[in-house]
């Protein structure tokens, strides 16, 4: 007999995926260098540019304006969107991972950069759910979407990177 996923968990992921679909292009303590490592190791997609990639940051921030959502600029390297979620996800995140009301789970959709020696810049987009914890830190949740995947590299050729 399978396992069928919990409802919460059926929950957050439609949440997930609506969210990022509506806004198309987002926490975790650390440096953008940190940032860079965890999107790697999360299989985030990427891209080469020739050219910092001012115009997708650009985007990114105007992109993210509507109510309940925040633009988040940790570092020059590093772009944030941390979007609420609705009721429903936020609590089912909250009682399937021992988060908080003090600080609700968000949506975090982000782009990282770091600089190459041969002077490209290489860019992850890296989505994840953030989920600040009752006893303190936060937990980061990461779905695999090979469709959001697939937009995200169309997202990149469209504005001059190579996708990798």
């Amino acid at each position: 007999m399978s396992r069928r996923p919990r409802p919460a968990a059926l929950c957050v992921r439609a949440a997930l995926i609506g969210v990022l679909a509506v806004a198309g292009c987002g926490t975790a303590p650390g440096s953008s260098t940190d940032s860079v490592a965890r999107a790697r190791a999360a299989g985030a997609p990427g891209a080469l540019y020739p050219d910092f990639p001012m115009r997708l940051f650009e985007a990114h921030a105007e992109v993210c304006s509507r109510p309940g959502e925040t633009v988040v600029r940790p570092s020059p390297t590093e772009i944030r969107c941390e979007a609420l979620l609705p009721p429903e996800a936020t609590g089912g995140l909250i009682l399937e991972f021992d988060g908080t009301v003090e600080d609700l789970p968000r949506l975090v959709m982000a782009f990282v950069v770091e600089a190459q020696e041969n002077g490209e810049f290489l860019v992850f987009a890296d989505n994840y759910l953030r989920v600040p914890q009752r006893g303190g830190g936060v937990r980061q949740l990461r779905f695999p979407d090979a469709e959001l995947d697939a937009n995200l590299r169309e997202l990149f050729r469209r504005s001059g990177g190579k996708p990798l």
